[in-house]
């Protein structure tokens, strides 16, 4: 599988935390949110972002195929983990998922940015991002791909919100793909955004999106 491929599909599958048995789908009770002229807005979370007007915005059922296919890729043969996976997808909700290419494009590279939004409020000890990061690097290190942590987990703040922030590293082919992990507990949720890239004018790219990002 290619770099750009490999951007586009795990990340939409590294923040599903593997926790069932809530009593509804997560997707009963908040919505997509909406796009209109590159502004995302999402109601139940109070949140709106800018996107470049050039890039590709994925719907509801590109999402869910690049779900498919990141539960293929983490996973592999391991029964066991698809299950667990396959059990979480009922509380987790794509929110949005935009890259700079469309998925597929004869590219080296596809920096992305999505959000996810996955029901916690019956665990706990889930407090705030770095709680719910504990259990994604878990299942990350689980999986069948080689991901590295390069640093400590730290906080930034997106629209005035405090986030808890996660950075990883893939090796693929000679190459590293980097992403940079967003969550914080709003609603019962965490609320997870996610940019992955390769060098540095795509994260500065992508950061412009971050910057974008406005809680009301």
């Amino acid at each position: 599988m290619s770099p750009g491929k490999i951007i586009c599909t795990v990340q939409v599958l590294a923040l599903t935390l593997l926790f069932a048995g809530c009593s509804k789908k997560a997707s009963d009770e908040i919505d997509f949110g909406t796009l209109n002229n590159s502004v995302y807005r999402n109601e139940y979370f109070g949140f709106s972002a800018t996107f470049p007007k050039d890039w590709s915005v994925q719907d509801q059922t590109a999402q869910r195929r690049l779900m498919k296919r990141g539960t293929q890729l983490i996973a592999g043969d391991d029964a066991n983990l698809k299950a667990m996976v396959k059990a979480s997808e009922l509380q987790t909700v794509n929110l949005f998922a935009v890259f700079e290419h469309p998925v597929g494009s004869p590219v080296e590279s596809n920096p992305n940015i999505l959000s996810l939004a996955e029901q916690v409020r019956d665990m706990p000890g889930i407090k705030r991002g770095k709680d719910y990061f504990f259990q994604v690097r878990k299942m990350l290190e689980a999986g069948q791909m080689q991901v590295e942590f390069p640093k400590d987990y730290y906080s930034e703040r997106l629209g005035g919100v405090e986030f808890d922030v996660m950075e990883l590293e893939i090796p693929v082919r000679g190459k590293t793909i980097k992403q940079k992990y967003y969550a914080a507990i709003q609603k019962g949720y965490a609320l997870s955004f996610i940019i992955s890239f390769s060098t540095d004018d795509e994260a500065a790219a992508l950061q412009k999106i971050l910057d974008s990002i406005a809680f009301h």
